[in-house]
């Protein structure tokens, strides 16, 4: 029961208390906090200030409401700063969610114009394609966040693609970007990066488990080393109801 005895108003001792029990994880992002009526005979309150309470955690991005099924803990967005680039692994364990990864497919084909043309490959050349899903560990069943397909060059993808397998045997949880470094020989030190809404297909939609046709961010990236030589082109597709943007930018 909530006091009600002190000048705190009970829609904020009950909103107080809401996000304390999501806090401390009583409430996990997705699942249902109890219905109105429940709150009521819990705390003894009238309806009117359990709706006060629950339109307060609306408004905050606390709790969304889904016509006919309840009131759901909202999940955090996963938010990356476009000045620089933050590792898969970061990103997803600072929204308090545990993050794995893993290898979908990898092999040579026939590199197509666009992919010829950006990484500077014969007309008839091939490409190392190595795709990736990085995914929400979870107690039951895994959630797709966002799939990194891949395009390297044969011999860095090679290398690559060692790197990927190795970190998956030993469950790390990584992208393309985590592959760098000593251990494949190449260093990026610039990436040039595209965004835009797209819409999932169904093989997409599968992956993501959303419905074909939900709006998805897609990042594309270019990769290059010190000299400007290209090193990888990444299409990258997110979730956008767990995924955020943003960037700073100077005004003149």
């Amino acid at each position: 029961m909530l006091n009600a005895q002190d000048a705190i108003p009970l829609y904020e001792k009950l909103r107080d208390l809401l996000r304390e029990q999501i806090e401390q994880g009583r409430y996990r992002p997705g699942e249902p906090i109890p219905s109105e009526r429940e709150l009521c005979r819990a705390h003894r309150i009238s309806r009117i200030t359990v709706r006060q309470a629950i339109a307060g955690m609306i408004h905050d991005g606390l709790l969304v409401r889904k016509q006919g099924k309840g009131t759901f803990v909202a999940r955090r967005k996963v938010s990356q700063g476009l000045s620089r680039i933050v590792t898969f692994r970061r990103t997803v364990l600072d929204i308090g969610m545990k993050p794995s990864t893993r290898i979908l497919s990898h092999g040579l084909l026939p590199a197509d114009l666009e992919v010829a043309s950006v990484l500077k490959l014969p007309a008839a050349g091939q490409v190392l394609r190595l795709v990736l899903l990085g995914r929400e560990e979870r107690l039951v069943d895994d959630q797709g966040l966002v799939v990194y397909e891949s395009f390297f060059p044969p011999e860095i993808g090679r290398k690559m693609t060692t790197e990927a397998r190795a970190r998956e045997r030993r469950n790390r949880p990584f992208s393309s970007y985590d592959l760098y470094g000593r251990a494949t020989g190449c260093t990026p030190t610039r990436v040039n990066q595209a965004l835009e809404a797209v819409a999932a297909d169904d093989a997409q939609a599968r992956l993501l488990e959303v419905a074909p046709g939900t709006a998805l961010l897609r990042v594309t990236s270019i990769f290059t080393d010190r000299g400007g030589a290209p090193l990888e082109l990444r299409r990258a597709l997110y979730r956008g109801d767990y995924y955020k943007f943003n960037v700073v930018r100077d005004l003149s």
